[in-house]
């Protein structure tokens, strides 16, 4: 199967403690494509990959394990989009607006979706990087995430 370099990338944070640029291009040599560091540097924008707890991973698969955020996506350069459990996005909301996140205007939650406005795209970018590192659990911080969900109380969620 011909697999694109980003297929290659995304599988292989999502299967290997990447740390470095120049890691990440020598496990996509070994795998036989052809990737500079500043290439990968690039790639990484592209696919919005962020480090969590030093080490490179995909914002989904960083969300995936438990935890009340489930998907992260953009709407615009202003917007995020953050999908919660049933009942959890107002507290996970309120979680945003105490970590006090300098690139974030506000946000307004309803049951399961809250809305972040930022200021432009740049900020977009850097929030989303951010946004990931405050939801992400510790069994996905550089590894695989695991396809299991949490299914207790917002207070158990919380008490973290």
């Amino acid at each position: 199967m011909n697999r694109t370099k980003h297929e290659h990338i995304l599988d292989i944070v999502s299967s290997k403690r990447i740390a470095t640029q120049q890691a990440l291009a020598a496990e996509l040599a070994r795998r036989g494509v052809a990737a500079t560091q500043s290439s990968v540097s690039r790639d990484i924008v592209r696919l919005g990959l962020t480090k969590v707890n030093g080490y490179y991973a995909a914002p989904q698969a960083a969300l995936d394990a438990r935890g009340p955020v489930t998907e992260v996506d953009t709407a615009g350069d202003n917007l995020i989009v953050v999908k919660t459990e049933v009942g959890l996005a107002q507290p996970a909301a309120l979680t945003i607006d105490r970590a006090k996140i300098g690139e974030i205007v506000g946000t307004v939650a309803g049951d399961d979706t809250i809305l972040i406005a930022v200021k432009n795209a740049a900020a977009q970018k850097v929030a989303l990087k951010k946004l990931v590192e405050l939801f992400a659990t510790p069994e996905t911080r550089g590894r695989a995430a695991r396809k299991r969900r949490d299914r207790s109380t917002a207070s158990a969620l919380w008490a973290r």
